[in-house]
């Protein structure tokens, strides 16, 4: 079971379906800005910036297969390099504050994007498990046990231990959201 969870968990990460983008606001001479950048850091490389990006635009025309200028000059954004140095640039210059702004897409990648697909696949052997249970006969144990009262015991057990897993997770997540709004971090942050 170890090395099935290890295995689904590996390839969703590599998955292309996986790939993650982000935004967030970021403020210059009192003009806000949101700044759209692909994958998990969000500094060091070229970025979208515009006071008013289309993001769904930007996310359409790179999956058609648009390069990153292209997309965003499509979703209203210039695209913003660096400084040249040689015949590279060096990218949106990473702050302390994109520690957070990565910590926050890990967050959201991991509870939104991970856990609900891994959930639905362990609920679904936790099922298959439960009606092979009922059925009987079928050689599914470690050592050639076949099913019946030790495989159901096994399937609620599963089935259980996802079930808590999730109010654990999004409780300790509605929890700490509900704190955060109380206290307006979303006005004075962007997150």
């Amino acid at each position: 079971m170890k090395k099935i969870f290890l295995s689904i968990f590996l390839i969703s990460l590599l998955s292309p379906l996986t790939a993650l983008a982000g935004t967030y606001i970021a403020a210059e001479d009192s003009t806000a800005y949101t700044i759209y950048y692909s994958g998990l850091v969000p500094c060091g490389k070229e970025v979208c910036k515009g006071t008013t990006l289309n993001i769904r635009t930007i996310e359409s025309a790179l999956a058609q297969g648009s390069n990153f200028d292209q997309a965003c000059s499509a979703g209203g954004g210039t695209v913003y390099r660096g400084e040249q140095v040689g015949e590279f640039y060096t990218g949106f210059p990473c702050t302390f504050c994109h520690f957070f702004v990565m910590l926050d897409g890990i967050f959201d990648f991991v509870l939104f994007q991970l856990v609900p697909p891994l959930a639905v696949l362990m609920l679904a052997i936790g099922g298959i498990m439960y009606i092979m249970a009922q059925f009987g006969g079928a050689e599914v144990l470690t050592g050639g046990g076949s099913g019946g009262p030790k495989l159901l015991g096994q399937a609620k057990k599963l089935m259980t231990a996802v079930v808590m897993g999730l109010v654990i997770i999004y409780g300790g997540w509605l929890i700490v959201d509900l704190f955060f709004d109380t206290i307006g971090v979303a006005d004075w942050t962007g997150l």
